[in-house]
């Protein structure tokens, strides 16, 4: 099989579905010493905060719009927003992760989006993380999704929660490794 998905890569065609899955996962056990020798770093380059403007936090709503993908390494949907969004984030439940006063009154204070967009694509932490936080499947269409996190640098459609809601019950999903934001910005004036 190797062999076969070497010389297709010669010739230029895409590795198979299982030979991608492979080489993943041999990519991630190569990088685990890293993580011992420097878990800040290995951390922060894996899910890419720095693509992300973390000097401000944003607070979105709206229902999924498509059924995206749902998978490693990180699970992707479109979210429609709320025509209305109130001027800062309401009254939700904060993971116990985020409740350090320093992350807690930074989710809080997270203005709502003003963007010029309608909808934006959210990425969010793959199925491994999210199932434990209650959300052990994908996302349907139609579903109400709150979230607060940052707009990408380069490409103002995709959205990166630090923690989102789910569900009319609003059950909270902690999106972020360790226990505080990946930054820790100036608060909102």
């Amino acid at each position: 099989m190797a062999i076969r998905d070497t010389a297709a890569l010669q010739a230029g065609d895409a590795p198979s579905p299982e030979r991608r899955r492979t080489l993943r996962t041999v990519a991630a056990l190569a990088a685990a010493p890293l993580t011992a020798l420097w878990p800040g770093r290995a951390a922060w380059a894996h899910h890419g905060w720095s693509g992300f403007d973390t000097s401000r936090l944003t607070y979105i709503a709206g229902r999924v719009s498509s059924a995206g993908t749902w998978g490693n390494p990180h699970s992707l949907f479109d979210l429609a927003l709320d025509a209305e969004l109130p001027a800062r984030m309401p009254d939700l439940a904060i993971p116990k992760e985020l409740q350090h006063p320093e992350d807690s009154s930074r989710v809080r204070a997270a203005p709502a989006y003003r963007g010029p967009h309608r909808g934006l694509q959210i990425i969010i932490a793959p199925p491994a993380w999210s199932g434990p936080w209650g959300l052990a499947r994908a996302l349907k269409v139609g579903e109400r999704v709150q979230a607060v996190g940052y707009v990408n640098r380069s490409d103002d459609h995709l959205f990166r929660p630090v923690v989102f809601w789910w569900g009319d019950e609003a059950v909270p999903v902690n999106q972020v490794l360790g226990n505080t934001l990946p930054v820790r910005a100036p608060l909102p004036r």
